[in-house]
């Protein structure tokens, strides 16, 4: 008797195992030795990586001075200063205490350069204010704290990869390590010390966010020990390592917590001066609002009876927990100034301002749409001249009319088609008496012979009887031999 085979297995959700799989990070591992050689060949400090440093210190001097995020970018990108960070945590997971000297010294190397290189630069540079770039790097908190960590992370997870990551370029725009620097050398060299302490932390921050984060992924990837140190010194190390990292936090959360504050304070404040610039009573002049100081002073125009709005103002700030609010209230103006009435009257100046630009356009259409009739009617009339012209001279092989000012001389042709006088054309013409008349009319005709001048004087009188309008002028020009 057969037997049935067994059912296959349904599909079913991961298991525990399954997850914990999708997220080795010994799957793709390089070799242990080939990560230990990278990770040592970037904490060099000499030949070429000491050369790049001293460029990428350049690059990022002038992106800063002359505000160009691109620039700095570019800085970023091409920095080695990673490199003896990386080495540091690397070496203190490894345990190897030779490799964490190096590093640290390389490291100290790295940013002397650095500093005196652009401190120097700043010196001598003729643009001497601080850009919104500069000033960005001035003012770290927690947010950068984080940043540098999972820029770390990142870093060193891809570090480890046997193929090719696009990831360290990322790592190295996020976790900026050289502009921070460079921004203490602009300090340095102006002798603005908060400017260069506000920077130096953001450097420390990224600095030991970056070797920490690599020290936590090297213990997670279990990566083998380079020296031989008891199970006490580990510890040791690990403490030591978790203390320093929760050191440099902690003012950054400070920090933090007085960016929320100043952007809450902001943001209550602005609401509170949007309130007044909506009120019908007040016209809004002139508003500040300094979140450092808590200080919020308005220009008004207005009734000012309603000098009351100031301490208003303050009452609604301290409901939403910004007490000591200065608020200053200034009115600008007469005794009493009807505020709807101003309003009222700017609105009507406006429009009465778009009414006569509207008129100025409309009268402008209607000149032209008359200048172009006029235009029209006369090419009518040059038309049936032509023919007419060319009925007494058959001769001619080319004809053309034309009207222009005598104040302007500038011709309006009839004949589009037509072409300037021949070189070496001989001429004669006839006018009417009045030469003050107010405009021309221009004759130019082609033949293969001159007219005899009989014929030249016969056909100027016929003109003038026909047009006593213009002052005529006859041109006739013969073909170039």
């Amino acid at each position: 008797m057969s037997t049935l085979p067994p059912p296959s297995p349904e599909p079913h959700a991961p298991a525990a195992g399954g997850i914990a799989q999708l997220f080795n990070l010994r799957q793709d591992l390089e070799d242990a030795e080939a990560i230990d050689a990278s990770v040592r060949a970037g904490v060099d400090v000499a030949g070429t990586n000491l050369w790049v440093l001293f460029f990428a210190i350049l690059i990022a001097s002038v992106g800063l001075n002359v505000n160009s995020t691109a620039v700095i970018i570019g800085a970023m990108l091409i920095s080695p200063l990673m490199g003896p960070i990386v080495g540091a945590g690397y070496g203190l997971a490894v345990h190897d205490a030779v490799l964490i000297r190096r590093a640290l010294r390389n490291l100290l190397i790295f940013a002397s350069i650095s500093l005196a290189t652009s401190t120097l630069y700043f010196a001598v540079s003729p643009l001497r204010a601080a850009g919104t770039e500069l000033l960005a790097r001035t003012t770290p908190n927690l947010w950068d704290v984080l940043i540098a960590f999972f820029g770390g992370s990142a870093g060193i997870i891809a570090l480890t990869r046997k193929s090719i990551s696009n990831v360290i370029p990322g790592v190295a725009i996020a976790t900026a390590l050289m502009p921070p620097l460079c921004t203490v050398g602009f300090g340095m060299s102006h002798g603005d010390w908060g400017v260069a302490g506000g920077a130096f932390y953001l450097f420390v921050i990224n600095g030991v966010f970056i070797a920490f984060s690599t020290f936590l992924f090297v213990k997670l990837m279990k990566l083998p020990m380079r020296g031989q140190v008891s199970s006490r010194a580990q510890r040791h190390a690990t403490m030591f390592t978790v203390l320093t990292a929760l050191a440099v936090t902690l003012p950054s959360g400070y920090l933090a917590w007085r960016f929320v504050q100043t952007q809450r304070f902001l943001a209550a404040a602005n609401a509170q001066v949007e309130l007044v610039a909506h009120d019908s009573r007040f016209l809004l002049l002139d508003r500040e609002v300094d979140p450092t100081t808590r200080t919020v002073r308005l220009t008004l125009s207005g009734d000012r009876r309603e000098e009351a709005i100031g301490r208003d103002i303050a009452e609604r700030l301290a409901a939403q927990g910004f007490k000591g609010t200065d608020v200053a209230v200034r009115f600008s103006g007469s005794e009493r100034v009807d505020v709807a009435g101003l309003k009222r009257e700017l609105r009507e100046d406006v429009f009465r301002q778009v009414a006569r630009e509207a008129d100025e356009l409309r009268n402008r259409v209607q000149q032209l749409q008359a200048q172009n009739r006029l235009l029209r009617q006369a090419q009518g009339d040059h038309t049936q001249l032509i023919a007419e012209l060319q009925a007494q001279l058959p001769q001619a092989t080319r004809v053309l009319v034309g009207v222009a000012a005598v104040a302007s001389a500038v011709a309006v042709p009839a004949d589009l088609s037509g072409s300037a006088v021949s070189p070496g054309a001989a001429s004669a013409s006839a006018a009417a008496s009045d030469v003050s008349s107010p405009s021309l009319l221009l004759v130019h005709i082609e033949l293969p012979r001159l007219p005899g001048r009989e014929d030249q004087r016969r056909l100027a009188r016929w003109l003038a009887a026909r047009e006593p309008r213009h002052q005529v002028v006859v041109d006739y020009a013969t073909p170039q031999r």
